[in-house]
């Protein structure tokens, strides 16, 4: 470990106690509540340090912040109607801006993401829906759901990794990079599920690098109990219009493709998850493939409950035309209770992106987080 990374980590780490003293003191003068039986307003509070320790080329060790204040709120005005708002204020970008790496390493949504979001001249309005579920019976019911959604709470979940901000902090752990998964737009979701079984059908219209295109994707999953613990198993396929360049700029295609994701207790302190993915190269995209998974390990191991360890690997296949040949990524966090409203996570990432034309990139990324829930 270099002096410079070592004085860096010092320095750091001073500010990164003052700002969890603050969270702290903070979430001890205002807690989570209901406003009334039918509204419920939640916020989360949440600050990221990095610092990227890289073996790229013309690339300096960067370090970086950010700050994340996500309100929610949310009117249940019967048992089958309900509307939910979300925004999100941030500061900082991390070390996001100008990543050097094919994967983003924190892929929480930073002061850049939230100003015009996809083009259409909206601030830090991230979601705002309304759904309506029909119950049939015990077992059955279908839910609607319309306005402005986040694909990512549809498609793709997984219990173990889908989470920035309490599990994984790379965006290959946190959904599939290859599923392309659109956020904050017009769209639906229609919502089947018959005991064990769900059917997931979501549609949308976004907008992104100043392209216009509609995105279509189809989900099954199936809930299980075993002796050793809970299991959930999803496939999913999804498709869009025809927006986007093909490799020789001749013409238009559309992003198409599939995946899966599933996670397993195999008991009340271990649980796994994997997840694979596959896309169409007929337009510019740089992995066709991605294989991921990892481990979850409760604190019930040590006797903290609230507590738990994540690693993760994944391994993606560029395109044929990318210049991309491969991508390693491994990620390991352990998260610690602090209280009711705080927890704190230490995280390690590594990055090596094997190249066909140009000298590889790789690297390590050290990270702390912070939360405050209210």
């Amino acid at each position: 470990m270099s002096v410079k990374f070592s004085r860096c980590l010092v320095v750091k780490g001073i500010e990164i106690l003052g700002a969890l003293l603050l969270l702290v003191t903070t979430s001890v003068i205002a807690s989570a509540y209901d406003v009334n039986e039918k509204i419920s307003i939640n916020s989360t509070l949440t600050g990221v340090y990095q610092y990227g320790d890289y073996d790229v080329k013309g690339v300096d060790n960067k370090d970086g912040g950010a700050v994340v204040l996500d309100l929610g709120a949310n009117y249940h005005p019967s048992n089958t109607d309900e509307f939910q708002v979300l925004l999100s204020f941030a500061a900082g970008n991390g070390l996001n801006k100008n990543n050097p790496f094919s994967l983003v390493p924190y892929a929480d949504d930073l002061e850049d993401d939230l100003k015009d979001i996809n083009g259409r001249n909206r601030d830090y309005l991230l979601e705002a829906w309304y759904k309506h579920t029909f119950k049939f019976s015990e077992k059955v019911s279908l839910g609607i759901t319309g306005g402005i959604i986040d694909a990512t709470r549809y498609i793709d979940d997984n219990n173990f990794a889908n989470c920035e901000t309490s599990q994984f902090m790379n965006q290959i752990f946190v959904n599939n990079k290859n599923v392309n998964l659109p956020s904050y737009d017009i769209g639906g979701v229609a919502e089947l599920n018959v005991s064990n079984l769900s059917i997931r059908g979501l549609m949308m219209n976004t907008e992104n690098e100043d392209r216009n295109y509609d995105y279509y994707a189809l989900q099954l999953g199936y809930a299980i109990e075993t002796p050793m613990g809970k299991g959930n198993y999803r496939l999913y396929g999804f498709t869009t219009s025809k927006s986007f360049e093909n490799w020789d700029r001749t013409g238009k295609e559309n992003l198409q493709g599939f995946g899966i994701s599933a996670d397993q207790q195999l008991s009340s302190i271990i649980g796994v998850f994997a997840r694979l993915d596959w896309q169409n190269d007929a337009a510019v995209i740089d992995h066709q493939t991605a294989y991921s998974g990892g481990i979850n390990i409760n604190g019930k191991l040590w006797g903290r409950e609230n507590d738990e360890i994540g690693i993760g690997y994944a391994y993606l296949n560029g395109a044929d035309n990318s210049n991309i040949d491969s991508t390693n990524a491994f990620e390991t966090y352990a998260k610690f209770k602090i209280s009711q409203f705080n927890d704190i996570s230490f995280d390690i990432q590594y990055i090596d992106d094997n190249l066909k034309h140009d000298e590889d990139r790789k690297g390590f990324i050290y990270g702390v987080r912070v939360n405050a829930y209210f």
